[in-house]
């Protein structure tokens, strides 16, 4: 039997599959869409409680987000499998307090053609499926305060996380950094190296605040860089010497509201008389 050209393209397309997304190849824990693969893509998204949102990617990994309020979320992924704990100190110590929540009215998750949200009455939360970067919007103001520029990195001795900065965005926080407040185009290290001097942290703190409008707390006492725009002018660059992610993102508009998002979970300074 003879084919006509049509035919045979017919079956070639046939027998090679044509591209669909969210397919799998378990091989290799890929997501195929298009023409492009990524590991990072987004295969599902589900709500497993009322305040939390589970995200599966196409390499079988999964991230939790989990809302503390309606403007304060966490973001956890440990792809040994381990679940969302409190992060282990020697001697034991405790980062948060012990009823760190506030109430969620309603978390709604919206699913799009291109990207998946999660938003509450605060904040809104937008996942490209694609690549699985986010972006973060303030929903009382209508501004975006945050993005992901590039997927987190998880590996045995370090997380990476990467978001962007802007040329009149400013940066405060980091603890007892020496000789230092404005964090802006620096590099600190997340780290007691005791000592005093202009350069040195006597007292490193996990947490910073954007004049953006959002913070971030580091859920772990494990040594941590932020690199503010040291490197590359345009980005924030965070990691910590650990083998999971865990963290606290909070969205205000003032200072004053996104340092008391930081005390609801870690508790008011003591004043003393």
């Amino acid at each position: 039997m003879k084919l006509s050209k049509v035919t045979v393209s017919a079956l070639l397309f046939f027998f090679a599959g044509a591209p669909i997304y969210g397919s799998v190849s378990a091989a290799k824990g890929e997501a195929t869409i298009g023409t492009c693969k990524t590991q990072n893509a987004v295969l599902q998204v589900r709500q497993i409680n009322p305040t939390t949102v589970e995200v599966i990617y196409a390499d079988g990994t999964h991230l939790s987000i989990d809302f503390y309020g309606e403007n304060i979320f966490r973001l956890f992924q440990d792809n040994a499998g381990g679940i969302i704990r409190d992060p282990q100190a020697v001697p034991p110590a405790q980062i948060l307090v012990d009823n760190p929540r506030k109430a969620v009215q309603q978390l709604e998750v919206s699913d799009g053609d291109k990207s998946v949200s999660l938003s509450t009455s605060s904040v809104e939360i937008t996942i490209d499926k694609q690549s699985g970067l986010f972006t973060i919007t303030n929903l009382i103001t209508g501004k975006t305060v945050a993005e992901l520029i590039e997927p987190i990195t998880i590996a045995p001795k370090q997380v990476e996380m990467k978001l962007t900065a802007h040329p009149d965005e400013y940066f405060y926080g980091g603890g007892v950094q020496n000789g230092r407040f404005s964090h802006k185009g620096k590099m600190i290290a997340i780290e007691n190296t005791n000592n005093w001097t202009d350069g040195g942290v006597a007292s490193p703190t996990p947490f910073y605040w954007s004049t953006g409008g959002y913070g971030v707390m580091w859920h772990t006492f494990k040594k941590g860089k932020y690199d503010f725009g040291a490197e590359q002018a345009n980005q924030v660059k965070l990691s910590h010497e650990d083998d999971y992610l865990d963290l606290f993102l909070m969205v205000n508009d003032t200072p004053v509201a996104l340092l008391n998002d930081f005390y609801q979970l870690t508790g008011y300074p003591v004043l003393i008389p």
